[in-house]
């Protein structure tokens, strides 16, 4: 019939779309949408598995805090300040023993606690690796006793910490775990080997120091006993036993010989004017004029004569010796008071560990955080999921 042939004719029709014109989305046929699924699974399980274990599994932790500084004594005593130039010398001595600042040696105690140094030491007292592979505690917060001694050195690491006020110089150490008796114990544990360990330090730079001083002295002390010899071969050998005071009797009787030779002369002079040349009086002025020459050549001889028996060369070299012997001397005295006051400083803690807030017995568990942890994970999960999301729609919109 024609209205049937009407209608088949419209069914065998096919619409072609416009250009330009998109295609209407293809139903799911019920399937969830994949951003949902990947919201589910980046973001919802692991938040819920997380609130899970943060309220219902994880272990109770405990912690100890404790404030100590390191302190040093000044290098200069009380009597040392009250005695004028000595006291200064003797603080300028023992200043030697200040070296190192107690801010350096707090950086020292510091590196030390997070170290495997300490460890071998608490290990000689304490059984810490028991303290936290506890059976009770969780199977995620507690340490794994088949895990190796750096694995355990990064889990000590986040349970103990030590950081300095950097204004102050102030150490503050924080030690966690399963049990509050536990977190005391370890913790005066942690300050009786960081206060051993200043002790050790102070005194090895105290030990360096006295010897480099001891040293000194012994130096000092042999060139002081070398001068002290050259200086009495110089005597036996000379025969001089001061040719300071030799020279002086010298020049003495020489004075008083020319002074002698020129009356005679005078004499002589006033003689010949006289004509009086053949009196015995005058032979007599003259021989003895001639014996006044004779010695007051002897005299100059010995003062300046030949260089091997020339005073003058023996009076300088004694004075090159003397002066090295004062000079030793002076240098010996020196070290040797440097030396006193190092070693009476050396008997005293130049450093020591100030402990102000002692570890006490806490009362509640400061971890884990069971609410605020969780939301923390959640906010970074949906943080992570909507980058994504904003990634996988950039590749979508590249692909068109």
């Amino acid at each position: 019939m024609p209205e049937r042939h009407r209608h088949n004719d419209l069914e065998d029709i096919e619409y072609l779309p416009a250009p330009g014109a998109q295609e209407p989305a293809p139903q799911a046929g019920g399937k969830p949408p994949l951003r949902l699924l990947g919201f589910l699974l980046i973001v919802i399980v692991p938040f819920l598995a997380s609130l899970i274990y943060y309220v219902f599994i994880a272990s109770d932790q405990y912690v100890a805090e404790a404030r100590f500084a390191v302190r040093a004594l000044s290098g200069t005593s009380s009597d040392d300040k009250g005695d004028g130039s000595g006291g200064s010398e003797g603080g300028g001595a023992a200043g030697l023993l200040n070296m190192r600042s107690a801010s350096q040696d707090a950086y020292v105690v510091t590196s030390f606690i997070h170290s495997t140094e300490i460890l071998k030491r608490i290990g000689e007292k304490l059984d810490y690796r028991s303290m936290f592979a506890r059976q009770d505690a969780d199977f995620l917060s507690r340490f794994r006793s088949s895990q190796s001694d750096e694995e355990f050195l990064t889990y000590w690491e986040n349970h103990v910490s030590a950081y300095i006020d950097v204004s102050s110089g102030i150490i503050t150490l924080k030690v966690r775990a399963f049990t509050p008796d536990e977190s005391v114990k370890l913790s005066d544990a942690i300050i009786q080997e960081s206060e051993a360990l200043i002790n050790e330090l102070s005194q090895r730079a105290r030990n360096d120091i006295v010897q480099s001083m001891r040293a000194d002295v012994e130096k000092s002390g042999k060139a002081y006993s070398d001068t002290l010899a050259a200086l009495n071969q110089f005597q036996h050998q000379s025969g001089l036993l001061s040719p300071v005071a030799q020279a002086k009797d010298s020049s003495a009787l020489l004075t008083g010989l020319l002074a002698q030779k020129l009356e005679f002369e005078t004499r002589l002079f006033v003689m010949k004017q006289s004509h009086a040349e053949g009196s015995p009086t005058y032979q007599q002025l003259t021989l003895a004029l001639q014996s006044l020459e004779a010695q007051i050549d002897k005299k100059k001889a010995e003062l300046t004569g030949p260089e091997n028996a020339s005073l003058a060369k023996a009076l300088l070299e004694y004075s090159k010796l003397d002066t090295d012997r004062m000079i030793a001397e002076k240098l010996y005295e020196a070290s040797q008071k440097n030396y006193d006051a190092v070693l009476a400083e050396a008997l005293r803690k130049t450093l020591y560990l100030a402990v102000f807030v002692k570890p006490a017995l806490p009362d509640e568990a400061e971890f884990p955080h069971r609410i605020t942890t969780p939301l923390i994970i959640l906010l970074g999960l949906a943080v992570l999921w909507t980058t994504l999301s904003l990634i996988w729609a950039s590749v979508e919109d590249h692909q068109i």
